[in-house]
């Protein structure tokens, strides 16, 4: 279990395949959570596009924004302090629950409006920002596979958000607005959640460039991009990280 107000999962009714999974993964840690099939494609009004631009977001991009802020929504009428967020193709680490579990306490101790990102395995990261103790560090938000916010966070972007035009996807929108409104971001040190349609398990619905590609191809990509920005750099980082301290106490 985690020690968390609520946990939301976006989804889409018709995903049966995604759905079934990440029912499985969240079973494995004993966490309780809430599906939002608020706004899926197909159900989704014009009178609910009006703030959106058209030109440059899809359908399936306006989805899956709304979810987002429907959870954030969600968490402001409920009084919830944090929640977790998750799309709907989440694969969650074996350690989820532990880790999970030390980044609430340690965000416990920072000024509200915050968020951390909880993916990343694929992602380049500044070296410097591995060179660390802790179990986050401060950086922008890569996608949106997996975060925790809090309540001030949500109430902050609603405000913002509102009437203005949207036009960048979840991710790039996220990352923007929580810029503006210096909502600090961080990343968790370790990945805790990959996403299915990257590392292979599913087809990609919104990503172009892995939807050109055959799923061998895309899960082979990804083993090597994680190994090449994050694992090998996460290593040497936490050994350079050792010997600092070690000969920092030495002298």
């Amino acid at each position: 279990m985690i020690a968390i107000d609520k946990v939301y999962v976006l989804s889409v009714k018709k995903y049966k395949n995604r759905i079934k999974n990440i029912k499985g993964e969240l079973k494995k840690h004993n966490i309780d959570f809430e599906f939002i099939f608020d706004f899926d494609p197909e159900n989704i009004s014009k009178n609910e596009l009006k703030n959106y631009d058209l030109k440059n977001l899809s359908i399936k991009h306006i989805s899956l924004i709304k979810k987002h802020i429907k959870a954030w929504e969600n968490a402001i009428n409920k009084n919830y302090k944090n929640i977790l967020v998750l799309e709907d193709d989440a694969i969650l680490k074996k350690n989820f629950a532990h880790e999970t579990n030390k980044i609430l306490n340690e965000i416990s101790k920072i000024n509200k409006g915050k968020l951390v990102f909880l993916g990343g395995a694929d992602t380049k990261t500044p070296f410097s920002k591995l060179l660390t103790d802790k179990s986050i560090f401060e950086n922008p938000i890569a996608t949106t596979e997996g975060y925790i916010t809090d309540i001030d966070a949500c109430k902050t972007r609603i405000k913002s958000l509102k009437n203005a035009l949207i036009s960048l996807p979840a991710d790039h929108l996220l990352k923007k607005i929580d810029s503006e409104n210096k909502i600090k971001q961080y990343w968790s040190f370790r990945p805790l959640v990959e996403q299915g349609s990257v590392i292979g398990i599913f087809e990609s619905e919104l990503d172009k460039n892995r939807m050109k590609h055959s799923v061998l191809y895309n899960k082979l990509r990804y083993k090597w991009q994680k190994l090449r920005r994050r694992q090998l750099k996460t290593f040497l980082a936490i050994l350079i990280y050792k010997f600092i301290k070690w000969n920092s106490e030495i002298n």
